[in-house]
């Protein structure tokens, strides 16, 4: 019988590694709230584990120790960065009255938006999982500390039992079942109406509105607790009333002036549109709305303006000028 083929093995063991990149990566993105940290860091996980391969013993599923080496390694990274918890608008504030000024903040590091393309290769996970990257979710799970949000994903999302728990991140079984307590409660809060996906109709009248500037039309396609929010911006707006008065007033009529193009695409679980604004010649990518759609109508819209929003998505840059729809 023929020895083994080493390098068989070795290209075995890659092929092994790089099943289980989604999975990591939704997990980092949980634990960062930065889609561009989590992609570093899961590059690095996988590089580690690769150099770590002859310690795999294989007595645990290979998923169970490449989420042990992934968590400690997010750990790590917060405890070293020390950095700010990201966060989004709406938990920063209360909201403006929607005809003032929009204002940035520099003392918050806001949450990022992640495209599904990447976070759910297999159309099927995404179904099973999509709430667990909403950005309410990952919002809240940013204000736990690191050990806490660890503690809750492993059990909660990713299925462990208190005592793998444990071991993955040298606990007692006592400390992880407190600190698992004390999460449940910190990001408990009265369940909102569940988000579902937007109606090919609406859809299609929502994007017809952005590019048309038909505020009448988009505005019977808000729910009346309609929450607008637009990170970087500090200021964000609830019910229908402000939100309005915002899409009619001057601050985004001057930014809607020269028109916007759209994309649809999709990020954490939900329809997303990216928007391109006019040039005069063309039109280049500026901003991704990620849209929260309630029994029919649109019940959030979290817009990103900036290029910093938009690591991974594989947009185009620009759109090619084609005068008046």
């Amino acid at each position: 019988m023929p020895a083994p083929d080493p390098g068989e093995a070795v290209t075995d063991f890659k092929e092994r590694l790089a099943v289980h990149r989604p999975e990591l990566l939704r997990h980092c993105y949980r634990m960062l709230g930065s889609f561009a940290d989590a992609e570093d860091l899961v590059q690095e996980v996988l590089l580690n584990a690769w150099r770590a391969r002859d310690s795999y013993a294989g007595t645990a599923p290979l998923s169970h120790w490449l989420m042990r080496i992934a968590t400690n390694a997010c750990l790590d990274e917060l405890g070293r960065r020390r950095r700010r918890a990201r966060s989004l608008p709406q938990l920063e504030a209360a909201p403006a009255e929607g005809t003032g000024p929009i204002e940035a903040s520099e003392e918050v590091a806001w949450l990022t938006p992640a495209p599904d393309a990447r976070l759910f290769p297999e159309p099927a996970r995404m179904l099973e999982t999509r709430e667990s990257v909403a950005l309410a979710f990952l919002a809240l799970l940013q204000r736990l500390p690191p050990k806490q949000r660890a503690v809750l994903l492993l059990k909660d999302v990713v299925g462990w039992s208190a005592a793998e728990v444990a071991s993955a991140l040298e606990l007692s079984l006592s400390s992880v079942n407190s600190a698992l307590h004390r999460a449940r409660q910190s990001i408990a809060s009265p369940a909102p109406a569940r988000s579902s996906e937007a109606p090919p109709e609406l859809w299609q009248e929502y994007v017809r509105c952005w590019e048309s500037k038909d505020v009448d039309a988009m505005v019977s396609l808000l729910r009346e607790d309609i929450v607008f929010a637009m990170p970087p911006f500090a200021t964000w707006f609830r019910g229908l009333h402000a939100v309005e008065a915002f899409l009619r007033g001057p601050v985004l009529g001057e930014r809607w002036a020269p028109g916007f193009r759209t994309l649809s695409t999709r990020a954490n679980g939900a329809p997303a549109l990216a928007f391109y604004r006019g040039t005069g010649t063309s039109y280049r990518v500026s901003s991704l709305q990620v849209l929260g759609v309630v029994e029919g109508r649109v019940a959030e819209i979290v817009a990103f303006i900036g290029a910093d929003y938009l690591h991974g998505f594989q947009l185009p840059a620009e759109l090619a000028y084609a005068g008046d729809r």
